[in-house]
């Protein structure tokens, strides 16, 4: 027989059944029993190796260390719970800063940060999605801070709380130009493109590496509209190609090419594979290069692969075209430089 808890047993700890039961403040808190449902991704996966070498690495701190964080601790304060601030502990303040820095892909930080770092909001104009395109805009740039972008898959026109939902995107990336443009990480880690008519839920915030302190979340949402409708309503979408354009049969496993300068310069960065026994690589597009970006330009690469040549210097022509035969497509030759497979092409390039 399971005895079931009650609230004439304010001692009462622990699970019986489907409930659990503890003392947090002096007050009895009685919960369900949460169960993972579904199958766990790889990134959550990660996630949670990464939270249990986090907690196993605080035993390794010294007692000092320990003391510098629960100093810490007193100053901060966890979600408000029945109308009263939760109070944090060095561990758990160490856990939660640790928790953002390597997800920022920094190390985990053994001495406590001498001081709290308050963190800005984020201000930008206007959130735009599109089954093609989702592009945050006009970021106001904040020096030394990441951003980081949660988002949900699109729900019902007339849901309107999905945040619980959302999903991390964007780790820590920093605007470009003002713009964040989510197209290609919204694709890649939900899987699948908003329809006309659904609605997007967005979380983000600042995050500061060096710390590991984050800024107060910024909420919105967005109903997807199609790419005639957001253009009437303003949208400008920068002439730019991302892996977000580029079709699975291509030789490239990163593609960024940016005409947006408003001058016949362009941006690369690009990771080419090389293809077959020939010194190129094909970035095939899903649609057609618009007609002022079509030309020849030249880039700098360098090779990323093992042993004595793996840095080696290397420089590209590229062509973007838009074929009759194989359709659009970003062609990166090979022309100077001891050929290494993968290469790093980067840099600008005149368009001529």
């Amino acid at each position: 027989m399971i005895a079931l808890p009650s609230i004439a047993f304010g001692g009462f700890s622990g699970s019986a059944k489907g409930v659990t039961a503890r003392q947090v403040g002096g007050r009895s808190i009685l919960s369900l029993k949460c169960f993972p449902t579904g199958v766990a991704t790889g990134a959550q996966l990660a996630r949670r190796a990464s939270l249990k070498k986090i907690s196993k690495s605080w035993k390794e701190l010294s007692s000092a260390q320990m003391a510098d964080w629960d100093r810490l601790a007193e100053h901060a304060a966890g979600a408000s719970s029945l109308g009263q601030k939760a109070e944090i502990s060095g561990l758990n303040l160490y856990i939660r800063l640790n928790v953002s820095r390597t997800m920022a892909g920094e190390s985990i930080l053994s001495d406590a940060p001498a001081n709290m770092v308050a963190l800005p909001n984020v201000a930008y104009d206007k959130l735009w999605v599109t089954p093609r395109n989702v592009v945050i805009k006009g970021i106001t740039h904040e020096t030394g801070y990441k951003l980081v972008v949660k988002m949900s898959a699109g729900q019902s026109a007339g849901v309107s709380n999905a945040w619980s939902k959302t999903v991390i995107l964007s780790p820590g990336m920093e605007d470009d130009w003002g713009d964040a443009d989510m197209t290609y990480l919204y694709f890649k880690t939900i899987g699948v493109k908003p329809a006309v008519g659904e609605k997007v839920f967005m979380e983000m915030y600042w995050l500061d590496p060096e710390t590991g302190f984050v800024g107060q979340s910024t909420f919105d949402s967005k109903v997807c509209e199609s790419e005639a409708d957001a253009a009437a309503g303003g949208y400008i979408r920068r002439n730019k190609v991302t892996m977000a354009d580029v079709k699975e049969d291509s030789h490239v496993t990163e593609c960024d090419v940016d005409f947006s300068t408003g001058a016949p310069v362009i941006s690369f960065d690009a990771v080419c594979l090389g293809h077959s026994n020939v010194a190129s690589s094909y970035a095939y597009l899903e649609d057609d290069i618009p007609e002022d970006c079509v030309g020849t330009s030249m880039a700098l690469g360098r090779g990323m692969g093992e042993g004595n040549c793996a840095f080696a210097a290397q420089s590209y022509i590229i062509w973007l075209r838009n074929s009759s035969w194989d359709g659009a497509n970003i062609c990166f030759a090979h022309r100077g430089g001891y050929y290494v497979k993968p290469t790093e092409v980067f840099g600008p390039g005149i368009l001529y």
